[in-house]
């Protein structure tokens, strides 16, 4: 009898012990096609939405906590969309809880470390020297996976590691500040995007944006937009020449911070060489208008063409020795270009600016074609005296004296005349 019951508990046992393995076995099954679908509908959800992700990148993916748990699957946007419970929670395919969003809630910029400074750390055993990998800013997001002690354990956009909880919003406090972390940003889609001062074409400029540089918008408009560029304030681009998107405020690396204000101080500097450029163009723009359209001359009276050889022929005994000094308009001890025609001119009573820009402003403006002894040839910050014969005598540089030189030295630029 006791063998008989004996048996009956072993034959019991192994038909438990069989439905057990089979329960096992079926719902590893069930659990793999939950799973399955689950990651299906929750990559469907993702591709429905019209808002951005978390902000987290692809470090968070490949992430795997320090007791070896299966990568997080950040999912912050697919919840809300599921009517999950939380919605400062994430969750992976299974509807598990991995992290709470937390927000940065302070005005200064807080290190993200790599570990655990302090003494916690050290009483750990670790004694490496905690390094500072990241920074988050007012506003900032993270998503916290631990906590131990005054610290989080937190994985951001391109870091992860470990933060003073003091310093940032969980629960509604978070979820409130979350609000504040979507922004609307321009990313310049030129090579040279221009900022304007106002929304026009023919605005000032404030500067030039550099391709792939991605700016906070603060209005966006029709034709252009207004944004906010650090270290030059806020200004208008061209919404043909940007790509609008709607993303998160998240943590940037140090590194990250660096090159974009490396990248917004050349946008800077490259627009001030532009405004100079253009400074430049419109300045010989407005001296060849001058000489663009110039009435036919009339003919010299012997008077006047004996006028132009006396002031011709008096001008080159300075040739060879009066010397070149740099402000003077001495016959005698020296003069630069401007000073040396001033002062020949003077000598037959005319009196005519002082300056290279004033004495091509001063004059009557003539052709090239009818060019005539005694006129003065501009060249663009430098004048020389023509005495004809496709030639001139001027004061050429600082070390050197007056010297003949073919007219065509320089490229010409206009002709005034004071003899009339």
């Amino acid at each position: 009898m006791k063998f008989f019951k004996e048996r009956i508990e072993l034959l019991f046992f192994i038909v438990a012990a069989a439905v057990l393995l089979a329960g096992i076995g079926f719902m590893s099954v069930r659990e793999a096609s939950a799973l399955e679908k689950a990651e299906s509908t929750n990559e469907d959800l993702m591709q429905e939405l019209s808002v951005p992700s978390a902000g987290l990148g692809d470090i968070v993916s490949d992430y795997v906590g320090a007791a070896g748990e299966k990568s997080i699957d950040l999912l912050s946007t697919t919840a809300v969309a599921a009517e999950l419970t939380d919605y400062n929670e994430y969750y992976d395919s299974n509807g598990g809880i991995l992290g709470k969003l937390i927000v940065c809630n302070v005005d200064t910029a807080v290190p993200v470390y790599d570990r655990i400074p302090g003494n916690e750390r050290v009483e750990r055993g670790d004694t490496q020297m905690a390094q500072i990998v990241g920074r988050m800013e007012k506003g900032d997001i993270a998503t916290l996976i631990g906590e131990s002690g005054f610290w989080y354990q937190i994985v951001a956009d391109s870091f992860h590691g470990y933060v003073n909880a003091d310093l940032f919003a969980t629960g509604k406090d978070a979820e409130a500040l979350n609000d504040a972390t979507w922004m609307r940003i321009a990313v310049v889609n030129d090579e040279e995007l221009m900022l304007n001062v106002e929304p026009d074409y023919n605005s000032e400029l404030l500067g030039l944006l550099s391709d792939g540089l991605w700016f906070e918008v603060v209005e966006e408009g029709d034709e252009f937009s207004l944004i906010r560029v650090p270290d030059v304030g806020e200004g208008w681009v061209e919404n043909a020449y940007v790509v609008f998107q709607t993303v998160r405020r998240v943590g940037i690396s140090n590194e990250d911070s660096a090159y974009r204000a490396q990248k917004i101080a050349e946008c800077v500097s490259a627009a001030e060489d532009f405004l100079e450029e253009q400074e430049e163009a419109a300045y010989w723009e407005e001296i060849q208008q001058k000489f663009a359209h110039i009435d036919p001359s009339i003919p010299d009276s012997d008077d006047v063409a004996a006028l132009r050889e006396a002031v011709a022929n008096y001008a080159q005994q300075f040739v060879g020795w009066l010397p070149y000094v740099y402000g003077g308009n001495s016959l005698e001890s020296g003069a630069d270009c401007c000073g040396f025609t001033q002062a020949i001119y003077r000598e037959f009573g005319y009196d005519i600016p002082r300056t290279t820009d004033g004495q091509m402003y001063g004059g009557m403006a003539v052709s090239l074609d009818d060019i005539r002894p005694g006129d003065i040839i501009y060249y663009g910050g430098h004048v020389a005296l023509y005495i004809g014969g496709d030639t001139v005598v001027h004061e050429p540089v600082p070390g050197d004296v007056c010297s003949y030189q073919s007219m065509y030295m320089m490229p010409i630029y206009g002709v005034v005349r004071y003899i009339n």
